[in-house]
């Protein structure tokens, strides 16, 4: 289950030829109110006696934030956000990216079965801050918008051009914030820095202070110009080494990454956790793996495959949701209130994505690469990463390195195993494994 944070920041972006000077330039701040919900379930419709399923359920209070002003508490069950009624929490991601900070939210909710309202002041949060790095928020263009970067630095490095790592974006879109939460790319990018680098994070379009319509509405090929578009202005930056440029990928972001990899010149790329053989095999894998791990039997897991594979097929093969849904009514529980399908994408993200020739993605990248993959991750494969490797080599590439990294999960947290790692998955339970960012940060010093 996935929980959401409410939040955005003010930033300063720079506008104008991104090769030579920026004329700075404030962009109108998303507001942020500072709680995490979740769907509700049917276990709280029967414990907070509801009348229904819709809405959010609060789950945590972010302190010294609007929520925790406005009195709100954990477990509360919003409903109504202005004039929008709250569907789910699927549907509330493009409701409350709809608001800046500054603007006065009516929200009406329940609390211990009594409806309530209360007003919410929206304003934008702090931006990161370390005593051990620079960290830069600037802005880059990417077709006829700027999308917001955060470029973490050495201190006192300014003058200096250093070698570059780029972190691509993928299915979600990590706040550039300052929260007291573990977050991944977060992590990688001051490690890295720290050890002589500058990292390159972004927003994705229509996140937090991006401009652009949502990045959930658009397709594959629009988010890989936008990280193309990342890359370009890393390379260009007059403080960057532009013979050590590097770029890391995770989950299905390392196939954008190995896409980069193959079409511009780079010094080598970091693909993790990710896919490399046809999405249908990983898919397929993965459900099963996730089935076990939900106490599903045989039969009820060969049912969920039957029906992922009855939306996936028709997807690939440029079929529309509705078609898909009249031919095979039982994959309708898989299309959300968005009517968007897995994590909330398009049917036209996921045919372009699922179209991709990844054995002849990686056949044609003759650049460093370093692959990874955590013996606990249960979101992907071990074969995966064994056949990019095999795929690598079998193409000529010899400066290929696989490793496999014990107690190390999707999230590049601590897990003894799979089952351990969905456990803590579920509780948000994530303890930062070191091994992993350690092993990156000595790659990338090697080359």
């Amino acid at each position: 289950m996935k929980i959401h944070i409410f939040l955005t920041i003010v930033i300063i972006v720079f506008l104008g030829d991104f090769q030579t000077a920026f004329a700075q330039k404030i962009l109108k701040s998303k507001g942020f109110a500072g709680f995490g919900y979740r769907a509700i379930t049917q276990a709280d419709v029967d414990s907070l006696g509801l009348t229904d399923a819709q809405g959010i359920i609060i789950n945590r209070i972010v302190p010294h934030t609007p929520a925790e002003q406005a009195g709100f508490q954990v477990n509360d069950v919003l409903k109504k956000y202005d004039d929008a009624i709250i569907k789910d929490n699927i549907q509330f991601v493009d409701i409350y990216q709809q608001y800046y900070a500054g603007d006065t939210i009516q929200v009406t909710f329940i609390r211990k079965g009594e409806l309530k309202t209360t007003h919410l002041i929206l304003r934008a949060l702090p931006r990161e801050k370390s005593e051990d790095l620079d960290i830069e928020y600037s802005s880059f263009p990417a077709d006829s918008i700027y999308l917001r970067a955060v470029i973490t630095s050495p201190l006192n490095s300014e003058s200096k051009k250093l070698p570059a790592l780029l972190i691509v974006s993928a299915l979600s879109s990590y706040p550039l914030i300052e929260l007291p939460y573990y977050n991944l790319p977060r992590e990688l990018a001051y490690d890295v820095s720290k050890a002589g680098f500058r990292v390159l994070r972004f927003e994705q379009r229509g996140f937090g202070d991006s401009q652009g319509e949502n990045f959930r509405t658009t397709d594959f090929d629009t988010e890989v110009r936008d990280n193309c578009a990342a890359l370009d202005y890393l390379k260009n930056r007059k403080d960057v080494d532009e013979n050590r440029i590097f770029v890391f990928g995770h989950s299905t972001g390392g196939i954008i990454a190995a896409l980069l990899a193959s079409q511009r010149d780079l010094t080598g790329v970091i693909t993790s956790c990710t896919i490399g053989r046809s999405y249908y095999e990983r898919m397929i894998e993965t459900l099963r793996i996730q089935g076990e791990l939900q106490g599903k039997t045989n039969i009820e897991i060969e049912n969920t495959i039957k029906k992922y594979m009855s939306l996936l097929i028709p997807v690939a093969l440029g079929e529309s949701l509705p078609e898909i849904i009249q031919k095979a009514p039982e994959t309708a529980d898989l299309v959300n209130s968005n009517q968007r399908i897995m994590d909330d994408r398009t049917a036209a993200y996921w045919h372009q994505k699922m179209n991709i020739n990844l054995a002849e993605v990686y056949s044609s990248i003759t650049k460093s690469v370093l692959i990874i993959y955590g013996s606990s991750d249960f979101l992907t494969q071990q074969a995966c990463h064994e056949t990019i490797k095999e795929v690598l080599l079998n193409s000529g590439n010899n400066d290929v390195e696989l490793n496999i990294i014990p107690e190390l999960d999707h999230a590049y947290t601590f897990a003894k195993d799979k089952k351990m790692s969905y456990d803590n998955y579920q509780k948000h339970n994530f303890i930062k494994n070191p091994a992993v960012y350690e092993l990156i940060v000595q790659w990338l010093n090697q080359h």
